[in-house]
Formats: C-alpha cells, sequence, structure tokens
C-alpha cells in the first residue's frame, strides 16, 4: 500500500534506459546546461537526472532557446513534480540523463491549450489550501484543486478568475509556500515566439 502511495526507492544499479520515473525539479536556474530532477536516488550517495539543454530545446521545439528562457517560458521551477524517461545511466560516473516523459509533455501541452489559469502552490497540504480560499472568500473561485504531488496541487481557476488576484487573496495566508502563475495566453504566445 505505501508502495502504491509513494512509490519505490530506486537504486542506481536498478535504473534502466526507457525506464519512466516520477521526480522534481531543484535548483532551476542555477545551471545553464540543464535541469536537475531528483527522482530519489540516495544510495550510494544521492545522485539527481540531469535533462541537458540539446533535450529541452529538442523537445520543445525552443532550438536557440536559453534555459532559462525555457524554464521561464513552460514554469519549470523548483519542487514542480515532473516524470522523465531515462536515456542514460553511468553507473562509474554516477551521472542519469533523461528528459521528458511523454506523460509531461502532454500535460503540458494540456495546460497551455486550457483556458483557464492556474496558480501552482508547490509544497502545502491541500487542507491549508482550503483554509486559505475558505478565510479569503475565494473557493467558488477555483474550478478545481488538481493533486500534482504530495504536496503540489495546481488551483485551476474559473474562465472569469484570473491566478493572480487568487495569488493575491492567499499568499499572505500560505506564507512561505512557493506560488507560480501558469497562465496559458502568456505561455502559449512565448512558447509560439520560440525565442
Amino acid at each position: 500500500m505505501l508502495t502504491q502511495e509513494y512509490g519505490t526507492i530506486p537504486t542506481i544499479g536498478a535504473l534502466r534506459p526507457d525506464s519512466t520515473h516520477k521526480g522534481h525539479f531543484l535548483d532551476v536556474g542555477k545551471v545553464g546546461y540543464g535541469l536537475y530532477v531528483d527522482i530519489g536516488i540516495a544510495t550510494p550517495s544521492q545522485m539527481d537526472a540531469l535533462i541537458p539543454l540539446y533535450s529541452l530545446r529538442e523537445q520543445f521545439e525552443m532550438h536557440n532557446s536559453s534555459l532559462r528562457t525555457i524554464a521561464n517560458t513552460l514554469v519549470l521551477v523548483d519542487n514542480l513534480p515532473v516524470n522523465i524517461r531515462i536515456t542514460e545511466v553511468d553507473i562509474t560516473s554516477q551521472r542519469i540523463a533523461g528528459e521528458f516523459a511523454e506523460s509531461y509533455l502532454e500535460q503540458i501541452d494540456r495546460w497551455v491549450r486550457d483556458d483557464h489559469q492556474r496558480l501552482l502552490v508547490l509544497g502545502c497540504t491541500k487542507e491549508l489550501i482550503d483554509n486559505a480560499l475558505r478565510r479569503s472568500g475565494h473557493t467558488e473561485d477555483i474550478y478545481r484543486i488538481e493533486k500534482l504531488g504530495h504536496f503540489e496541487y495546481s488551483l485551476r481557476c474559473k474562465r472569469s478568475t484570473r491566478a493572480s488576484g487568487i495569488l493575491a487573496a492567499i499568499g499572505p495566508r500560505l506564507k512561505g509556500v512557493p506560488m507560480h502563475l501558469f497562465i496559458p495566453e502568456e505561455i502559449g504566445e512565448k512558447y509560439h515566439a520560440k525565442t
């Protein structure tokens, strides 16, 4: 039952190319050559998978874009849950490379095509979110709260609701909780410009 809810802790020896793993971004923007994803490997030492910049450019057809541009355009931020496909495992040098899994690419595409703005809340329980929405009087402005990870949620706003307004209302009630706007119109414009 715990394995179903939380998954298993992978080891580098058990990783295989073409396998898919859940993880979350960390230290986004700290390096310019790719994005690191924590997929839970802790033995023999903690290791993260790298999605190289060339893979990001290829998968999103943003061939001349910097890592910062890609991450900012698609709201790829620390602690955001992600599914990756392992492309390379080098046990000797303890290096893991990957790319976005098809399921994650489909999620991004759905969100960009959706006409509902979203507020990503990363690092909080649903109960705290519900309380903040209720206390701020914005419960009815949220179409759906989608669970992304154990403590990560996407608040899908009603069509007439701006995610920035929800952020302004619940932000003070959830101090210290990272929140990010996902506004399809803006992301679509940036993405299709492919700077």
